[in-house]
């Protein structure tokens, strides 16, 4: 039997039924991003570029947004912890459509990412996301950290398969522009029409 142990600082590592550990749990660095892409293990056809599209799109505008919210309050750690939740949440949702799956409710997207872990956004259990994500913490105190979410952000960033402008800085629109008509030009050549990100960008 396995079983979860936690350490003070939020950490996992697994037992055996001995207490021997098998397996210390990994910080941010340690975590593979996109680790389907990196083995050549990709799905084929117009399903890959509507999810990888779809992916883009909401690492670009809601996991940047959020990356900013944990940027800019750091007087606000209340509001920080909500930002991180939500932020974990959304990579689940993104994990969900690269592994081909439907998307699930909002509502259970938090619970699933402990439960399971992540497999296609990042190669990491459900106790080294809690680690990464600092949810060892009190919700409602003091203090936030986010120092292991800026690290894991950035591996996403160098590792996912295209450009994910930055539309906060100086040329962030043009680039932003000019990525929405790659993502156009791949969709015509699938055969599918970019209307399908409509509905991300309302939302947004």
């Amino acid at each position: 039997m396995t079983a979860y142990t936690t350490t003070d600082r939020g950490d996992a590592e697994m037992t055996d039924d001995r207490g021997r550990a098998a397996r210390t749990s990994r910080g941010a660095n340690e975590l593979t991003a996109f680790p389907s892409v990196r083995a050549g293990h990709v799905m084929a056809g117009p399903q890959a570029v509507q999810v990888w599209v779809q992916a883009a799109w909401l690492m670009l505008a809601e996991g940047r947004a959020y990356v900013e919210d944990l940027e800019g309050g750091t007087e606000q750690p209340q509001m920080q912890q909500a930002a991180k939740l939500r932020f974990l949440e959304q990579l689940l949702d993104i994990d969900q459509r690269l592994a081909g799956r439907v998307a699930v409710d909002d509502a259970h997207c938090l619970a699933l990412a402990l439960e399971y872990g992540m497999r296609e956004v990042v190669d990491a259990t459900g106790p080294e996301l809690a680690g990464v994500f600092g949810l060892h913490e009190e919700f409602g105190g003091d203090s936030c950290a986010v120092d292991e979410i800026h690290v894991l952000w950035e591996r996403l960033l160098d590792a996912f398969p295209g450009e994910l402008p930055d539309r906060l800085v100086a040329e962030g629109q043009r680039d932003m522009l000019r990525t929405l008509r790659v993502w156009a030009e791949l969709a015509r050549t699938a055969g599918l029409d970019i209307g399908f990100l409509a509905p991300f960008m309302k939302a947004a």
